[in-house]
């Protein structure tokens, strides 16, 4: 997907990733929407960028209609939907509230997927489109203290893999985006809880964790985007951990080889 000119709405905006994304995105020439709970970091982010702004509760997915809505006044149709936003929820689940586990799958999970379903009726038929998610290693191998995190974001992963499949007659391509740990304010958080940073600690010690640079981090993930390709894995020390759960859905592309694929949104 050629970023210069295209309408890119991408959520987390205002998040150590999301502000290096937005940067970077912008820099190749990208048309901005940016999406965030807080109104003031989003306008004084978008301000140097001439980006638009839609300051939103994505947990809330009743108004996510309004969020694509706002995006489309301010730039036209979405050429790439980028799903950046998160929460890392951390602790024991024995140990969580109700509101915690709600708001994790709503936003790591729900909030993707309907505005991806809300989103890709207008790809589908302008045939041009890219759906972006940035999920974790977490969804390949979860440390104990993030199991609400790895469900969600395995979760993610799962449905990119098979909206993957459901899109392989169209021109709208996916990309998977699966991080290790990032040098960011969501880190720091996550190390705040005594099991997770424990796990944490012990893979750097082994050396088979290295924590990210989000300025390394955010130009990877727009290259990927913009060589269509579907899968990107970071560190790439861990790429063959995350194969591992990439064979089976290899095994079922393999098995749909020939197999005439379905022309999704042909009925609409």
């Amino acid at each position: 997907m050629r970023l210069a000119g295209a309408h890119v709405l991408l959520t987390g905006a205002t998040g150590t990733i999301g502000v290096r994304l937005a940067a970077e995105l912008a820099r190749r020439g990208a048309r901005l929407t940016l999406v965030a709970r807080t109104s003031a970091p989003l306008v004084a982010l978008a301000g140097p960028l001439g980006a638009a702004v839609v300051a939103a509760d994505l947990t809330d997915t009743v108004r996510l209609p309004d969020v694509l809505r706002s995006a489309e006044d301010a730039h036209g149709a979405v050429d790439v939907l980028l799903h950046n936003a998160a929460i890392e929820t951390a602790g024991p689940v024995a140990e969580a509230h109700p509101d915690d586990v709600r708001a994790t799958m709503a936003l790591n999970l729900a909030a993707p997927l309907e505005l991806t379903r809300l989103t890709l009726p207008t790809m589908l038929a302008r045939r041009r489109g890219h759906v972006v998610a940035v999920s974790s290693l977490a969804a390949v191998a979860t440390f104990p203290g993030l199991a609400l995190y790895g469900a969600s974001k395995a979760g993610l992963s799962a449905a990119m893999a098979g909206l993957r499949l459901e899109l392989r007659a169209t021109p709208v391509r996916t990309t998977t985006v699966e991080l290790g740990p990032v040098h960011s304010s969501m880190m720091d958080r996550i190390e705040d809880e005594a099991l997770a940073a424990a796990s944490f600690t012990r893979a750097r010690r082994l050396g088979a964790l290295p924590v990210l640079d989000p300025d390394v981090v955010a130009p990877a993930v727009v290259r990927a985007v913009e060589e269509d390709r579907h899968r990107l894995t970071l560190p790439r020390r861990v790429a063959p951990l995350a194969l591992l759960t990439e064979a089976p859905r290899a095994v079922v592309r393999a098995a749909l080889t020939g197999v005439r694929a379905a022309q999704v949104g042909a009925a609409r």
